[in-house]
């Protein structure tokens, strides 16, 4: 991910000074740039050198650290065996400054092998460190946490740490390549949480600041640029970004980041309804993913060649649909793997700080019991000895009170923190389930899809695309259950728009016919919301089919609101041709209609005036 700063060493200094110049001239180019440093192999054999020699000084150290760093992005755990004999050395001969190096190397290397427990450890102890020698080098560990927490897929933390490294007080003052570091990963996070102004913001600085300094790193502020466009449907420059990121991949020889590259071009490309360049980089970006087993990119091409073999080569379209599925698959077991590791980060966090609570209460605990005991001895030996042996026993039963306190309080504690662990659990493993049910559904749908395109009858065909939406409104659901926070209820406004986009796809009238739901934020339990979506899939259904005949302009309105009582009032209405008079299809959508109608214990009425307007009354639910 980042460029190399090329240190050439003519050859091995042999006496002591000539070694001490070699080494400050490696120490000296690698604060300059602050990055994983390429070293010649005869500069790594003086600092091998210097190491044989076994000095065990701060030049020492120094070597140590920067092979190190030389070996970060090439030999990962080369990187950290030279990382932790410095970090040893350092501590050993007490020199702060080398042992701070170390952290930084050993964190950078831990966080890019997602060594998640010891990246947070060495970055930690290098904030701390820093703060008390070098206070500007503090956001460099900063960094490092964010990384850190991007690798975890917990975007919201890694934004909190990019701010606090952007914002720092002192980020001038740090090297080029920790400022560069901070606005990279902060117009990285907004791109992931679709702040898109400021996500095209700090990617534009970014580019700018590697024009000036990192001229091989402008490639992955670009790539941003074109996400951010795509996601504004500007694709003309989205495309434009993401060439010229590929372009400047090829002069760098990232590989895997390449493949990136193209798999976003492929999407890019999809969403802008370019067939032919979508199927081109789709299949570049699979087979290069292929090699590399990048099963995220595998995921996301082969299903864009799915949808582009849809029509002309079903078989050819289900083959890439089958490896689509495997992939995502493979994806979300990682992905539940690290959200595991996560939550155990985190509790073992929250644990150790109670303990550190704990152990402070107890502190004071004992300093207060400590100060009550001598104040009352010494005012009770002024007044009476007697009463000194009444007064020790009394001190002592509250002792016993007090420790019995404290176990229960600890009692407590740990049985609050295993249901909380068993709390986050479930709901990770009942998010899963919701994954794959709806992903279950989806290749019911395609299978429709794909067995609809084989058929010659038209009525057959109406009847397997209303089937087809049909398990797309229950998978609709199932979605937004899973990426929801609240997994008992859905959120109605938010799920209609998502059904009546697929339904408008489905029929291609997205251009003719508008929908608009004119309603506030409902949430509804799943018992309800399955019903409903089936009923409004029906009715607009049967809209598209019957009220705008020959092309016709239209619009549809959907109406949601809960009453007082709690009960629900549905509207649909549209302003096309209106009741006919003639009985269309084979009756089974008006009967389906019925039966939800009074699954719901509702009631249905219909008025034809300026169109078609049916309404629908549901006796109260319950509370979501």
């Amino acid at each position: 991910m980042y460029c190399c700063v090329h240190l050439f060493v003519k050859k091995i200094a042999v006496d002591k000074k000539k070694m001490l110049v070699s080494l400050a001239f490696l120490f000296i180019a690698s604060l300059l740039k602050a990055q994983p440093v390429f070293m010649e192999q005869h500069a790594m054999d003086s600092l091998q050198y210097i190491i044989a020699l076994n000095k065990q000084d701060s030049n020492e150290v120094h070597a140590f650290y920067l092979l190190s760093r030389g070996n970060t992005l090439s030999n990962t755990s080369k990187s950290v065996e030279m990382g932790n004999k410095g970090l040893d050395l350092a501590r050993k001969i007490k020199f702060p400054i080398g042992e701070l190096e170390c952290l930084e190397a050993l964190s950078f290397s831990y966080a890019i092998t997602s060594s998640f427990e010891k990246g947070f450890s060495t970055a930690y102890a290098s904030m701390d460190l820093s703060k008390k020698y070098a206070p500007v080098r503090e956001i460099f560990g900063i960094n490092m946490m964010g990384l850190l927490y991007q690798k975890l897929g917990d975007d919201k933390e890694a934004l909190k740490w990019a701010q606090i490294a952007y914002y720092h007080p002192n980020i001038k003052q740090a090297d080029n390549f920790t400022q560069w570091s901070a606005m990279f990963l902060l117009a990285q996070e907004h791109e992931r949480q679709n702040n898109l102004d400021s996500s095209k913001h700090f990617a534009l600085e970014t580019l700018d600041y590697s024009k000036r300094y990192f001229p091989f790193q402008e490639d992955y502020p670009m790539l941003i640029l074109a996400r951010v466009n795509s996601k504004l449907k500007k694709y003309d420059e989205a495309v434009s970004y993401g060439m010229q990121a590929l372009d400047a991949t090829k002069k760098t020889n990232e590989i895997f980041f390449a493949n990136e590259v193209e798999n976003e071009l492929a999407t890019i490309y999809f969403n802008a309804n370019k067939p032919d360049s979508t199927k081109k980089y789709a299949g570049l970006a699979l087979h290069n993913a292929t090699q590399l087993k990048n099963y995220l990119v595998i995921a996301n091409s082969s299903n864009l060649l799915s949808l582009f073999f849809e029509k002309t080569d079903p078989a050819k379209a289900y083959t890439y649909l089958k490896i689509s599925t495997a992939a995502y698959d493979t994806v979300t077991n990682v992905e539940k793997t690290r959200q595991v590791k996560q939550l155990e980060i985190k509790e073992k966090q929250r644990v150790d700080d109670l303990h550190l609570a704990e152990k402070s209460a107890q502190d004071q605990l004992r300093f207060n019991t400590t100060a009550g005991l001598f104040l009352s001895a010494l005012v009770i030996s002024i007044i009476l000895y007697r009463n000194n042996r009444n007064k020790q026993k009394v001190n002592l039963s509250l002792q016993d009170k007090n420790d019995k306190i404290e176990r229960t309080v600890q009692e407590l504690n740990t049985t609050q923190a295993s249901l909380l662990v068993r709390n986050a659990e479930n709901e990770l493993l009942l998010k899963e389930i919701h994954h794959r049910v709806k992903n279950n559904l989806e290749v019911v749908s395609s299978l429709l899809a794909l067995q609809s395109n084989q058929v010659q009858d038209e009525n057959t065909r109406e009847a397997m695309l209303e089937g087809q939406n049909r398990v797309q409104s229950i998978g609709i659901v199932h979605q937004k259950l899973y990426q929801g926070t609240n997994l008992g209820a859905i959120e109605m406004k938010d799920y209609f728009i998502n059904l009546s986009e697929s339904i408008l796809d489905s029929f291609g009238a997205e251009k003719r016919v508008t929908i608009e739901c004119a309603m506030d934020r409902i949430d509804v339990d799943i018992d309800t919301a399955v019903p409903l979506g089936l009923i409004v899939n029906e009715l607009l259904t049967n809209t598209l089919k019957y009220a705008f005949p020959q092309g016709h302009p239209g619009k549809v309105m959907i109406k949601l609101q809960k009453q007082t009582n709690g009960a629900l009032h549905l509207e649909v209405s549209d302003n096309g041709i209106g009741k006919s008079g003639i009985t269309h299809g084979t009756g089974f959508g008006g009967q389906l209609v019925s039966l939800l109608t009074q699954q719901l214990s509702g009631s249905m009425r219909e008025e034809i005036t300026n169109g078609t307007h049916i309404y629908f009354e549901f006796k109260p639910i319950k509370a979501a």
